[in-house]
């Protein structure tokens, strides 16, 4: 290990003996911290980004009929994803096994007119969400989506999660797009 690294974190959240013994092959200094210290921080931090993510969620119209804990189960079950401008989500297509709500960035929603040649028939942004029709119809996807910002921020929620926690959504989703 060099500067900067840590170690020892897992035998403390996990409640757990050491997996490894540490040596070190240079002088060196080394800090440490309390175990009950580092529970705390650890979690704060989680405890503050459940919050943002909350605040965030409450600000997208589609989520207005959940409630709180259908909200939090929401927030637990969403992946963070990152991509860089020019890169696809997905293509014209493929499977249809996850939903996305844009954090951060934008998206173009992209409509293929001949071999690897795209129509851009829309473009998303912060707090849009894509990719609930070919979840809600078991359909291929209908459209391509290609990042068009620096870097694009995703959440993303996979069929099982989307159809346990969302089951009341897609059913008015399914009357505005069927």
């Amino acid at each position: 290990m060099e500067s900067g690294c840590g170690f020892g974190e897992l035998a403390l959240l996990y409640n757990d003996k050491r997996s490894a013994t540490i040596e070190a092959s240079t002088e060196c200094m080394c800090y440490s911290l309390d175990g009950t210290l580092f529970k705390q921080i650890v979690m704060k931090a989680s405890m503050d980004k459940r919050n943002t993510r909350q605040r965030f969620l409450n600000s997208i119209k589609l989520f207005d009929s959940i409630d709180k804990y259908q909200k939090l189960k929401l927030i637990d079950g969403l992946t963070p994803l990152t991509h860089k401008n020019g890169e696809f989500v997905f293509y014209e297509g493929d499977d249809g096994d996850a939903f996305y709500i844009i954090e951060e960035g934008e998206v173009q929603c992209l409509k293929m007119i001949e071999d690897y040649k795209f129509k851009c028939v829309r473009v998303l942004g912060k707090e849009d969400h894509f990719g609930e029709i070919a979840l809600i119809n078991d359909a291929k996807r209908s459209l391509g989506i290609r990042v068009q910002s620096e870097n694009c921020k995703l959440l993303k929620l996979d069929r099982k999660t989307f159809t346990r926690i969302l089951g009341e959504i897609s059913k008015h989703l399914k009357m505005d797009y069927g």
